[in-house]
């Protein structure tokens, strides 16, 4: 790449960087920003908030807060739960 190149991809990046600062800078961008954020974010986060454990799940799970290990049986069944998302 010629010094030509280097100094268009330069001049271009930082017309790029100088309007994302100035956009960020305002207060209604961050609304609206956060606003699809969150609504994009919503569904995913209320499917995995309100999976109710099958009533197999929730007996192994009651016996083992019986025993004092029922922390580490909610840790494996959200292993278990990421590798079947994937």
């Amino acid at each position: 790449m010629s010094w030509q190149g280097v100094v268009a991809i330069t001049v271009v990046l930082l017309g790029l960087g100088a309007g994302a600062f100035l956009v960020a800078q305002r207060p209604s961008f961050w609304i609206e920003f956060v606003s699809r954020l969150g609504k994009a974010l919503l569904p995913v986060a209320w499917k995995f908030i309100s999976k109710r454990m099958s009533p197999e799940e929730e007996a192994a799970w009651r016996q083992a807060e019986r025993r004092g290990q029922g922390q580490d049986r909610l840790k494996q069944r959200y292993r278990v739960m990421r590798k079947t998302q994937t």
